[in-house]
């Protein structure tokens, strides 16, 4: 997350940099020469290409903050209620910076037969649970954390959870139609596994992404 951040901000300042310069040798150009008072349709091309330059790279970017400092407050909503349907009530802690993810129990192979049936039916049941919140969270904020701030590995990260429900939910059914089946077990395994770390990768990322904005509050108002 931060390597791929820090990627980005690299490629804004080396674009930004490469605009200044472009500029620049274009005035040069034109104090040196006055080329560009020759050749009317070739200035006005350079011209729009400046502008354009100037629009992506600063007033696109200076629009984009002022967005995100005004709707602050409500994007810090947005998330701490994203962490807190992702944390165990229990276990978490979220004052205070403790969140467990809530997360699914493998299902055990040498349970009796009831048993078994009974484990699947469970798993169904929770995909389902975990898929009402998931749903009804991202009814309410996802509009709005898609269009403000840097929440792109968030988003991400829920479309994760979305697919890895489906697995398991899949899964249990191919286990329960053949259930002395070791590969299917095993496989049903490790979507679960996989579910409950893409639940633990999301809500670190929410946790550190909170942590970011109030940060950035507390600078502000410095």
């Amino acid at each position: 997350m931060y390597r791929d951040r820090r990627r980005e901000r690299i490629w804004k300042i080396s674009a930004f940099s490469a605009a200044i310069l472009f500029a620049a040798v274009i005035l040069w150009i034109d104090i040196a020469t006055g080329l560009w008072q020759e050749v009317v349709i070739l200035s006005g091309l350079v011209a729009g290409i400046v502008m354009f330059l100037l629009t992506i790279l600063v007033f696109d970017r200076i629009a984009e903050r002022a967005t995100a400092r005004r709707w602050a407050p409500v994007n810090r909503l947005a998330l701490s209620e994203f962490l807190h349907e992702l944390a165990d009530d229990e276990d978490s802690e979220i004052s205070r910076g403790l969140v467990v993810p809530r997360s699914f129990d493998s299902f055990d192979p040498h349970s009796d037969q009831h048993t078994c049936l009974d484990q699947l039916h469970q798993l169904r049941e929770k995909v389902v649970t975990e898929r009402t919140i998931l749903s009804d969270s991202l009814s309410r904020w996802a509009e709005f954390i898609n269009s403000t701030g840097d929440n792109d590995e968030i988003l991400l990260h829920i479309a994760d959870i979305a697919l890895t429900l489906d697995e398991i939910r899949d899964g249990t059914l191919e286990v329960e139609e053949s259930p002395n089946d070791a590969s299917l077990i095993r496989e049903l395994n490790l979507v679960i596994e996989k579910c409950n770390e893409t639940f633990a990768s999301l809500a670190e990322e929410i946790r550190v992404r909170l942590a970011i904005l109030a940060e950035e509050h507390k600078t502000q108002r410095a």
